[in-house]
């Protein structure tokens, strides 16, 4: 490894290198600062010669348009008011004026208004008749302006010319002391003709303004600023004549700028040059400068690296010299044998540590020149046994010494340690005798074979069931050895072999009398051998047993335990299979999907072991109802799936062909079962999907088949229905209501509506409270739209529990109202929410959480609730009566109850169905029996709730038969609860 060069000389070369760029540096800044302050003054200076240059020009001009019209005052000092329009419009006069206009290369035309704006005269050929139109204000401006002192008006656009122009005018006073405007129309381009007189500053900006007030005139002309305040103000403070830093005028950018007044003292010149011209040649001398430092600091940069890299080289050098000196001064000692050299006189010349170790009594005889023969001598004292080439040390060390002449007849002595090498060749040989032992411990058969399949070594296990049968396989061939397709696999494996070095995982199968043999070939190619003389240890394993548990694995993987079909997985298999055959043939396919009905009945009523006994012989039944070409597989529980392949190429045939098969199904299934000691009658449902070169996957052709079975077994059960479109639409619809259903109880998308109900005096006394869906899409869905589905999947249950508990904060805050106390609220309970286990418990809860009153809780029930679980039904409703909590049954009359149970149920109310209420006045019979619903209500003091209450005729009539309360859109539609509380509101001030 070479040592590095000393850091404190890495550390002079690169402190002096910084020196030197630190001075270039320091000198370029400095340089570049002195520079950019030389830019700078002489921009100012050239600022300040300009804008005095346009304030003497602008100051003449001015003064010689003051002068013109002061001048005109003087020519007009003996008119008065009434004639100094015909004064002016005298053909001397007139001449004159217009002589004295075009002497002046401001004005444009001269114009004399009254203190009203009306023209009376002016320079124009059109006299009097010159439209004049003044800036807003500036006429007002200049009459209340103290003494006859000259003004400017802002910028405007001018009637004759469209181009803006500036207005100066001067009042002018007459004989008889009346008032007379003099107005000089002036171009705004002249004036900034005047202003850039002269500029040659690159990227002057120049502008005529008023101090803290708008532009005026610009260069370069701004039309789009022109009669605008341009922030910051210029004030007296900034308009000195001294140069300053802030933004240009126009442009906006970073500038020098110097303001000075005019004559007119609120009117300044504004000079500014921005800094990105004025400081143009300064960044070429920068970048000048810049780029000459960089020279310098990569020269510098560049000397320092290549006087390090010198420095080291020699340091490398020096270091090399050494370290070769050190070489070759330990390679002797470093030596793993002993060394001794001699000369041609037998004297010792060199030696090493290592024949020290060796030999340590010779230690004190090793001298430079000092004779070898008495190292022999002392060597023959000490040593065990001593031969011409082996030397035994005491210690037992056997040393080996080889001895070499030199050229110049000196000799090399060698000895060598060889302790271990015998040791090895022992564990070789020992190694030897154990790899035998485990050769004849393996059950495989081992042979080397030459790349042309002559078997050269062979060892056979000692167990039976060898793949060769002659005795003496070595120098046969493997065609001699093995039978015709074993040999040409063991030969394949060969040749892989010779060109990968290796080959695994090919089998051949050997028949004989006690049934067929499975072995596995491995073959690895030795190290030593090329070409034709390559050799190869070939082992062939028995592997009989574990490719019978690979066989009885993949047909528990691919059939079913039970009855022995295709499985899931085979059948997809051939389902698979199926499309490509179709797709090449332009045939087509079906799926049959059948479902036992009422197995779980068979299953709970006589046991599962019945039932797996059914499904066996279903299967069977199945198979011998279908033809070859068929699969029946079996996907778990009760379900079996019939793949029809090879159908006409006719999809309607096809159908045919799919019915029929289905149609023999049903009545192979339909004939009774000997299940032990019973008879069975069984049914099933089947869906039916046909198929050809499609490109739906595998679970959609299953999918569809499944739904196609539901809708069988939704229309009774033992029957085959085709899959549709609609059905897939309607089960994905189906789902993503229930699924949106989830979201809705998750994201509180449910509200309450209220629906009063009356007594026949028009009295709100109670609502009932109907749920809606605030649907984030949809809009507003009524019950209607998800609660059957709520019911059948079973959400129903969290959604009522919903709507009894905000009806019950609504009581709650109802309760602290003395207008609102007594109101009663009905809520729906549907049957699948009433019969759960917990429901009284739950409704407990909700009234302790809540704090409301039970007794102004009214449960409405459905006459469903009666038809099977009477006395559970019954032992509820008196436990929640007991808490103060009414009941109500809801629809009566609709339902299939028996009256027998009125007299037990802790009723307090019950409704009369709309569709009796809405029969009133139209079927006599119907009002009969509403007549004997509030009758037997009475007598079993009952209130009586007549819902869906729409006309006036049927409320008289409710009344005039006793019905207590009414409900429907007479009175209320369901609404929100802020409009319920607003229709209590106005039937209290009515």
């Amino acid at each position: 490894m070479n040592k590095p060069l000393p850091r404190r000389i890495t550390a002079f070369v690169y402190g002096v290198a910084a020196l030197f760029l630190g001075a270039v540096l320091s000198i370029a800044a400095l340089t570049m600062w002195q520079t950019y302050q030389k830019a700078i003054a002489e921009s100012e200076i050239e600022a300040k010669r300009f804008v005095g240059a346009s304030e003497a020009a602008l100051n003449r001009s001015l003064l010689a348009v003051d002068m013109l019209l002061a001048g005109m005052g003087q020519f007009l000092r003996k008119s008065t008011e009434a004639n100094v329009a015909a004064d002016i419009a005298q053909p001397e006069t007139a001449q004159l004026v217009e002589t004295v206009v075009r002497q002046s290369l401001l004005v444009r035309y001269l114009a004399f208004l009254k203190p009203d704006g009306a023209v009376v005269g002016s320079s124009d050929r059109r006299g009097a008749g010159l439209a004049v139109q003044l800036p807003d204000g500036f006429l007002k401006e200049l009459l209340n302006r103290p003494g006859s002192l000259l003004a400017i008006s802002a910028p405007s656009v001018s009637l004759a010319t469209s181009q803006q122009v500036l207005y100066f005018g001067r009042v002018l006073r007459l004989a008889d002391g009346s008032r007379l405007v003099a107005v000089a129309e002036v171009q705004v381009s002249m004036l900034t003709t005047i202003l850039a007189q002269g500029a040659s500053i690159k990227g002057l900006e120049v502008t005529l303004e008023r101090e803290a007030g708008p532009l005026l005139a610009s260069m370069p002309p701004r039309d789009d600023l022109a009669g605008r305040s341009i922030s910051p103000a210029v004030t007296d403070q900034i308009s000195d004549g001294s140069p300053r830093r802030m933004l240009a005028r126009l442009s906006g950018t970073p500038a020098i700028v110097v303001a000075r007044p005019t004559l007119q003292r609120n009117l300044l010149i504004v000079a500014g040059i921005p800094l990105t011209f004025a400081l143009e040649d300064w960044r070429r001398e920068r970048d000048l400068i810049l780029g000459t430092a960089l020279a310098f600091t990569l020269m510098i940069l560049a000397v320092s690296y290549f006087a390090h890299l010198q420095l080291r080289r020699q340091w490398r050098a020096r270091a090399d010299l050494l370290r070769s000196k050190a070489t070759l001064d330990q390679a002797l000692e470093s030596m793993a044998d002993g060394f001794v050299l001699l000369d041609p006189d037998g004297r010792i010349l060199t030696w090493n540590r290592r024949f020290v170790d060796y030999f340590p009594w010779t230690e004190t005889l090793l001298l430079p020149r000092a004779t070898f023969q008495e190292i022999d001598d002392q060597n023959v004292r000490h040593l065990q046994a001593q031969n011409e080439q082996e030397l035994v040390l005491p210690n037992g060390q056997v040393i080996l010494a080889v001895k070499s002449p030199t050229p110049d007849g000196g000799l090399v002595c060698v000895y060598r340690d060889i302790t271990e090498k015998r040791r090895h060749l022992a564990d070789i040989l020992e190694g030897k005798a154990q790899l035998q032992a485990t050769l004849d411990a393996l059950p495989d058969v081992l042979l080397e074979a030459g790349i042309d399949g002559r078997c050269y070594h062979f060892h056979s296990p000692r167990r039976p069931r060898s793949s060769i049968k002659v005795r003496e396989p070595v120098g046969k061939l493997m065609s001699e050895l093995l039978p015709a397709n074993a040999a040409a696999e063991v030969m394949v494996a060969l040749r892989d072999a010779f060109e990968f070095g290796f080959s695994s995982g090919r089998q051949f199968e050997s028949r004989g009398p006690k049934g067929a043999l499975w072995f596995e070939i491995s073959v690895s190619r030795k190290l030593i051998g090329e070409g034709i003389d390559a050799r190869f240890i070939v082992i062939l394993r028995n592997i009989t047993d574990s490719k019978l548990a690979a066989r009885e694995i993949e047909h528990l993987a691919f059939y079913d335990i039970l009855t022995g079909l295709p499985n899931r997985r085979l059948l997809l298999h051939r389902l698979q299979a199926s499309i490509d055959s179709n797709t090449r043939r332009s045939r087509h396919g079906a799926l049959l999907f059948l479902d036992l009905d009422d197995f779980k009945t068979l299953n709970d009523a006589l046991g599962h072991t019945i039932g797996d006994e059914l499904l066996k012989q279903v299967a069977v039944r199945l198979q011998g109802c279908l033809g070859e070409g068929s699969t029946v597989a079996r996907l778990g529980g009760d379900e079996f799936v019939v793949l029809l392949e090879n159908l006409s190429e006719d999809p309607a045939v096809a159908a045919m062909q799919t019915n029929a098969s289905g149609e023999a199904i049903l009545t192979g299934l339909n004939q009774s079962f000997q299940l032990e000691n019973h008879q069975y009658h069984s049914t099933c449902s089947i869906g039916a999907v046909v198929f050809n070169a499609t490109h739906q996957s595998l679970e959609d052709l299953l999918k569809q088949a499944d739904i196609a079975m539901y809708y069988a077994k939704s229309a009774g059960g033992d029957a085959l229905r085709f899959f549709e479109a609609a059905m897939q639409t309607a089960i994905t619809a189906r789902a993503t209501l229930e699924s949106e259903l989830h979201a809705a109880l998750e994201g509180k998308q449910f509200l309450l509506h209220y629906q009063s109900q009356v007594t026949s005096e028009g009295h709100i006394v109670a609502a009932e409270v109907l749920i809606r869906w605030q649907h984030p899409v949809k809009g507003l869905v009524n019950p209607g739209g998800f609660i059957e589905l709520a019911e059948e999947t079973g959400l129903i249950v969290p959604i009522g529990m919903w709507v009894l508990e905000t009806a019950c904060v609504q009581l709650e805050r109802w309760s602290h109202d003395p207008r609102r106390r007594d109101l009663q609220l009905a809520v729906n309970v549907s049957a699948r929410q009433f019969r759960s286990d917990d429901f009284v418990d739950r409704v407990c809860e909700v009234i302790r959480r809540t704090g409301a009153d039970p007794t102004r809780l009214k449960l409405e029930l459905t006459e469903s609730l009666l038809q099977d679980k009477v006395t559970e039904t019954i032992g509820k409703m008196q436990s929640l009566a007991a808490m103060g909590i009414h009941f109500s049954m809801d629809d009566f009359g609709t339902g299939y109850s028996s009256l027998s149970y009125m007299t037990q149920l802790p009723l307090n109310q019950i409704k009369v169905d709309k569709f009796f209420v809405q029969s009133i006045g139209v079927d006599p019979k119907v009002e009969l029996i509403i007549q004997a619903i509030i009758g037997m209500a009475r007598n079993l003091d009952l209130q009586i709730v007549a819902e869906g209450v729409e006309t006036h005729q049927q409320f008289e009539f409710l009344q005039a038969h006793g019905a207590m309360l009414c409900q429907g859109y007479l009175f209320s539609r369901p609404v929100p609860i802020e409009q319920f509380e607003a229709q209590l509101d106005l039937a209290m001030a009515d």
